[in-house]
C-alpha cells in the first residue's frame, strides 16, 4: 500500500540559470541542486522514498499550509576581522531576502528563508517584518563582503508542492496518522531527537533510579532540581537506554516531549485546549506513553485564568485514576508553590531528587563536554578552556547549576570560532570574550592580571560627577571589592542606599555605575530602573513579583533577562511595607521567587536605593555655598532619621549609606560649563562645522537660572534650552554665514540678551 504526501518544497534560479529546491520542513538534509527544475524535484523525491526506506524513526508530516513569498528588506554593514579586531565597511550592503510564510496546523505562523538556512514560528503576523528582520540580521552579521555575496537574492523563485509516494515495505505504524493529536502537542523520544540533547554526565546513579521508575509503568514523575543541573539530560538519558533494550519501541514511540505552551498553541475557544487534552490522553492510553513536561509550574500557570483552571488542574483526575502518566521537571521552590496553590498535583506524583554536581563532578563535566566539541567539530577545546569556564561561573554565577549554562556557554564559543575561521584551538581570551558578550562584564573583571587602581577610577568618576567626592569615592570602593572578589556570593554584589537633596547626583552616579560595569550593554539593560512611589498601596507586593493568574512583573523578567544590571529603588522611602518585607529576602540571599516559586537572582546585580530621608537644612534645601561661600550654613543628612524610618532588620541588610552633599555655587558652575561645551557635540553644530566658546558672565547666568533650591541642578537643561539653545537656533536657520566659524558665546547683561561673536584668528 502506498501513501501519497504533498511537501512544500521552496524552489530559486541564481543568476547563472542553476536551480536549488529545499524541502521547507526539512532544513537538514532536504535540498538538491540542478539544471533544471524537473531535475532538483526529481532529487528531492528520490531522497524522500530513499529516507522513508533506510530511517525507521523518519516519517512525513508536512505542516506548512497557505504558502506565499514575502520580500523582507534588510540592510547589513560588512565587517574585516584582524584576531580579535574588527574594521566595519563605511557602507552597508542592503539585501531583499525571499522568506516562505505559511501556516502550521497548531495555527501558529511558521517562517523560513531558505537561502540562509533560517527558519522561526511566531504568533502575529504584525510582528513578521521585524523578527524576520532580526534572524536575517542575526545570521548575515559578523561576515566580510565576499561571504555576504553567497547569500544575495536569487534571480526567481517560487513555492512548489512536491508529491511524493511512498510504498509501505512493511506493516510498520506511522505515529502521525495514528495519533494526530499526540503528533501536534508532543514530539516523540526516539533515538534520534535524544541524540540531539546532551549526555547525562556523572549522573548514571539518577539515570538508573528513574529508568526502575519508568519500568514500573505506572505513578506519574516529577524530577526535583535546580535550574541547569541537568534533569532534562536525565530524562532523555534513561529514555535512550530504555529504548536499547527495547528496540520493539521505535514503531510505537512511548515517551513523548511537550510543553504548557504547545498543549494550548492555537487555542482560542472556551473549551478547546481541554477537547485536545483529552484526545491526547486517549492517544497516549493506546500507546501506553508517558508524557514529558519541561516545566510543571507551567502547568499550573497555562490554560485558565488560575491554577485552579489551568492544564494542571485539568489533569489531576486523569493522573489520579491512572488514565495518564507524566513526567515532569521542577525547582524545589516551584514543588512549594505547586504545593500551596494547587495541593492536588503534587500529591500524584513521585519526587526524584537531582542534587547538585560537586565541584569535582562539575569540572569533569565539562571536560567531557570539551572532548565532546573536540571529537564533533572542527576545534580543539582544552581542558584549560573548559577549567576556565568552570571558573567563571563558579566566580561571577555561583547561584547558577551546572552544567546547563555553562555548556551552553561553551556552545556558543565554539558557534563563534566556527563562524570566524580562527585558528581551531579555543583558548582562554576566546572564554573570557564568551563571557562578557553574554553577561556585559568588561573582561577587565574577568581578568586577574589585569589591575583596577582605585586612585585613577575615582577621578574618572569624580570628573563625571562633580561636587561629590565621598559618594564617589565610596562607589569606587564598592567596585574595587567585586574586581578583586571579596563580595558575598551568596549576596547582590552589593546594597547601596543613597540619600541628599534632590538633584545632586544620586541618579547619575547610578548610571555612572551602569556605564562602567556593563558597558556592553544598553542602557535599558544595564540599567533597571523602579519608582517606588507607584508600589505604595495594598497591592504592592503582588505588583513588584506578579500573581498566579498572569506574567511575572516588570521587575522580575528584566532582571531574568539581564541577571548582570544595576537595579535602581528611586524614592524607595514611598514604597508598601509589604515591599520592604520582600526586599529584605533579596539583600539577604540575593533570591526572589514570583507568585508560582519560580526564582529569580540577584547575585550579580548591584542594588541601589535613593532617598531624601534625612535631607535637612538651615537653609535652601540642596543649594550652600560649599568652599566659595564659607558662611553658609551647613547642610547634612540626619541619619537618625534614616534609622528611625527602616526597620532594624532591613536596614543592617544594607552594605552602605552613601550620602550626597549639596552643591555648591561653585561646583554648579562647573557643571553648568561641561553641560554646555557638550552643546557641540549636537549634529546642527558639527554639520556646520561650527565650534563654540562660552563666556564666563553666561555661564554665571545659567548656572543660577537653572538651580533651584527645591529640585537641584535638575532644571539646569531647561534654562540651557531656553535661554542658550533656543536663540542660537534661531540665529543658524536665519542664514548660512555662521557655518565654519567660531562662535563665542556670553551674555549681555545691560540689554540682556544672548551674545555672539565670531571669534577672530
Amino acid at each position: 500500500m502506498a501513501t501519497t504526501y504533498q511537501c512544500p518544497v521552496f524552489i530559486w534560479q541564481s543568476h547563472q540559470g542553476k536551480f536549488t529546491a529545499r524541502l521547507i520542513d526539512d532544513f537538514e538534509e532536504g535540498i538538491a541542486v540542478g539544471e533544471t527544475r524537473k531535475e532538483v524535484l526529481d532529487h528531492l523525491r528520490d531522497y524522500l522514498v530513499h529516507r522513508s526506506r533506510q530511517d525507521d524513526f523518519f516519517w512525513l508530516d508536512p505542516d506548512f499550509a497557505e504558502g506565499t513569498i514575502r520580500q523582507v528588506k534588510v540592510a547589513i554593514v560588512p565587517e574585516y576581522r584582524d584576531g580579535e579586531r574588527r574594521f566595519p565597511c563605511r557602507e552597508p550592503i542592503h539585501f531583499k531576502l525571499p522568506c516562505a510564510v505559511g501556516r502550521r496546523a497548531s495555527g501558529l505562523w511558521a517562517a523560513c528563508f531558505p537561502t540562509l538556512d533560517v527558519y522561526f514560528d511566531f504568533f502575529e503576523m504584525a510582528r513578521f517584518n521585524e523578527l524576520a528582520v532580526h534572524y536575517a540580521r542575526q545570521f548575515l552579521s559578523d561576515r566580510t563582503p565576499r561571504e555576504l555575496t553567497r547569500f544575495l537574492p536569487p534571480a526567481a523563485c517560487e513555492i512548489e508542492t512536491l508529491s511524493v509516494s511512498i510504498k509501505e515495505s512493511s506493516p510498520r505504524e506511522r505515529t502521525p496518522e495514528l495519533f494526530p493529536q499526540l503528533s501536534r502537542v508532543a514530539s516523540p523520544v526516539d533515538k534520534r531527537s535524544a541524540g540531539r540533547i546532551g549526555r547525562a554526565w556523572e549522573r548514571d546513579a539518577e539515570v538508573q533510579e528513574l529508568m526502575r521508575a519508568l519500568r514500573e509503568e505506572s505513578g506519574s514523575i516529577c524530577l526535583v532540581g535546580e535550574t541547569g543541573s541537568g534533569k532534562t539530560s536525565i530524562l532523555v538519558e534513561a529514555v535512550r537506554r530504555l529504548l536499547k533494550e527495547d528496540e520493539s519501541a521505535a514503531a510505537r514511540p512511548r515517551f513523548w516531549l511537550s510543553s504548557a505552551a504547545r498543549i494550548i498553541a492555537g487555542m482560542r475557544y472556551l473549551g478547546e485546549w481541554q477537547q485536545r487534552c483529552e484526545e491526547t490522553i486517549r492517544e497516549l492510553a493506546g500507546l501506553r506513553g508517558v508524557l514529558c513536561v519541561e516545566n510543571l509550574v507551567d502547568l499550573a500557570g497555562t490554560g485558565g485564568i488560575g491554577p485552579e483552571s489551568s492544564v494542571a488542574a485539568f489533569l489531576i483526575p486523569y493522573l489520579r485514576n491512572g488514565e495518564l502518566r507524566i513526567v515532569a521537571e521542577a525547582t524545589p521552590q516551584e514543588i512549594d508553590a505547586c504545593d500551596r496553590v494547587l495541593p492536588g498535583l503534587i500529591d500524584e506524583m513521585r519526587i526524584l531528587k537531582i542534587d547538585e554536581l560537586t565541584e569535582r563532578q562539575a569540572l569533569s563535566v565539562l571536560e567531557l563536554a570539551g572532548e565532546f566539541y573536540t571529537q564533533n567539530e572542527p576545534v580543539i577545546f582544552s581542558h584549560a578552556a573548559s577549567a576556565e569556564v568552570f571558573h567563571l561561573f563558579r566566580r561571577f554565577q555561583p547561584y547558577v547549576a551546572f552544567p546547563g549554562k555553562a555548556i551552553q556557554l561553551m556552545g556558543g564559543i565554539v558557534d563563534r570560532k566556527l563562524r570566524e575561521h580562527g585558528a581551531p584551538e579555543t583558548g582562554l581570551n576566546d572564554v573570557r570574550r564568551e563571557f562578557s558578550s553574554v553577561t556585559g562584564l568588561p573582561e577587565r573583571f574577568l581578568r586577574d592580571d589585569e589591575p583596577l587602581v582605585l586612585d585613577s577610577l575615582i577621578a574618572n568618576f569624580g570628573a563625571r560627577l562633580l561636587g561629590q567626592e565621598e559618594a564617589v569615592s565610596k562607589v569606587c570602593r564598592t567596585i574595587a571589592k567585586f574586581k578583586a572578589g571579596l563580595n558575598d556570593p551568596a549576596r547582590p554584589i552589593a546594597v547601596l542606599l543613597f540619600v541628599g537633596p534632590t538633584g545632586v547626583g544620586k541618579t547619575q552616579l547610578v548610571k555612572l555605575l551602569g556605564d562602567f560595569l556593563f558597558p556592553g550593554k544598553s542602557e535599558k539593560e544595564r540599567l533597571i530602573r523602579l519608582d517606588m512611589s507607584e508600589y505604595a498601596g495594598p497591592d504592592a507586593a503582588e505588583r513588584l513579583i506578579g500573581n498566579v493568574h498572569g506574567r511575572p512583573a516588570e521587575l522580575i523578567r528584566r532582571v531574568r533577562a539581564n541577571p548582570f544590571s544595576v537595579v535602581l529603588f528611586d524614592e524607595v522611602e514611598k514604597a508598601s511595607s509589604e515591599v520592604f518585607d520582600l526586599l529584605m529576602n533579596v539583600f539577604e540571599e540575593g533570591r526572589l521567587c514570583d507568585a508560582l516559586g519560580r526564582v529569580t537572582a540577584f547575585n550579580s546585580s548591584i542594588i541601589v536605593m535613593t532617598s531624601n530621608l534625612g535631607s535637612t537644612s538651615s537653609g535652601p534645601l540642596g543649594f550652600s555655598g560649599g568652599q566659595a561661600d564659607p558662611e553658609a550654613p551647613p547642610v547634612r543628612t540626619d541619619a537618625r532619621a534614616i534609622r528611625a524610618f527602616f526597620r532594624p532588620e532591613f536596614f543592617n541588610r544594607i552594605d552602605h549609606i552613601v550620602e550626597f552633599k549639596p552643591l555648591g555655587r561653585s561646583t554648579i558652575e562647573q557643571i553648568t560649563r561641561l553641560e554646555l561645551d557638550g552643546l557641540a557635540r549636537r549634529e546642527g553644530f558639527m554639520d556646520r562645522k561650527i565650534a563654540l566658546a562660552f563666556g564666563e558672565r553666561l555661564v554665571r547666568r545659567v548656572a543660577s537660572n537653572g538651580f533651584d533650591p527645591v529640585y537641584g541642578a535638575r532644571p539646569l537643561q531647561r534654562a540651557i534650552e531656553e535661554e542658550v539653545v533656543m536663540p542660537l537656533a534661531r540665529m543658524l536657520v536665519a542664514g548660512p554665514e555662521h557655518a565654519g566659524k567660531c562662535l563665542v558665546i556670553d551674555w549681555d547683561e545691560r540689554e540682556n540678551r544672548l551674545l555672539v561673536e565670531e571669534k577672530v584668528g
